[in-house]
């Protein structure tokens, strides 16, 4: 049963592989096989809980493509702390590649989405010291705007995404399908997208993932405006010597 605890994300990847199929992300899938899951994690939340998913594939034997967000509200991939962390997830084996808003191209020419898109991938793989070579689209549900980037592989491309292979996603915390490892299964080749926020290592509730997040975002600001306050205090004290 998939309740989004590790304990049965690790039992997932352990029947995919059972099943005799290779995990691999979007970087090795020319040398899977005829028989593979492409495992994608969208981070949209938490650069911590996706070194945490990056542990476990790790643990698992699994390697995936953690897509990064450069205009997260909820983290910054670019500070020392974020650049560190994905280093990190690229040490276990794992690919980094970018995760794209599409939010104001409508008022971009073909060009300047070309060069944007280009951008990000440049300024993440050099902050990184990594090459960025896939990317994925950032909810492109909500988006009229459907792009394509030659220069780059797409994990919404026909032919790893429902046209030419199955695909399978946990957004919203919900799976379209009741038999995860049964869809799987189905064929041959599969895509499987997840997002680190919702697995946690005990069983919890949406709203209270929301809620821990929540309080560790808080936290963070707070621990740093105070820091702030502290080094304002301090150099006025020193003014008054």
């Amino acid at each position: 049963m998939i309740d989004f605890t590790h304990r049965s994300y690790l039992e997932l990847l352990k029947d995919m592989k059972d099943s005799g199929r290779k995990i691999v992300s979007f970087r090795d899938i020319q040398n899977a096989g005829d028989a593979f899951v492409i495992l994608r994690h969208d981070v949209d939340f938490s650069l911590q809980k996706a070194l945490d998913m990056a542990r476990l594939d790790n643990e698992a034997g699994a390697t995936s493509t953690f897509f990064i967000l450069l205009t997260a509200p909820y983290y910054n991939p670019l500070t020392e702390e974020g650049i560190k962390t994905i280093q990190e997830i690229v040490s276990l084996g794992h690919e980094c590649g970018l995760h794209y808003d599409c939010t104001g191209f409508e008022l971009l020419t073909e060009e300047q989405r070309q060069r944007r898109v280009k951008a990000l991938a440049e300024l993440l793989g050099d902050a990184a010291g990594i090459t960025i070579r896939s990317i994925a689209q950032h909810k492109p549900a909500k988006s009229s705007i459907r792009q394509q980037f030659p220069s780059f592989t797409d994990a919404y491309d026909d032919q790893y995404f429902i046209k030419d292979m199955p695909y399978i996603s946990d957004s919203r915390r919900i799976f379209q399908h009741n038999d995860v490892p049964g869809f799987i299964k189905q064929s041959n080749k599969c895509q499987l997208l997840t997002h680190p926020v919702w697995w946690t290592r005990e069983r919890m509730s949406r709203a209270e993932v929301f809620r821990e997040l929540n309080a560790d975002i808080s936290d963070a600001i707070n621990i740093n405006l105070v820091m702030e306050e502290k080094s304002i205090e301090d150099q006025l004290a020193q003014r008054k010597k």
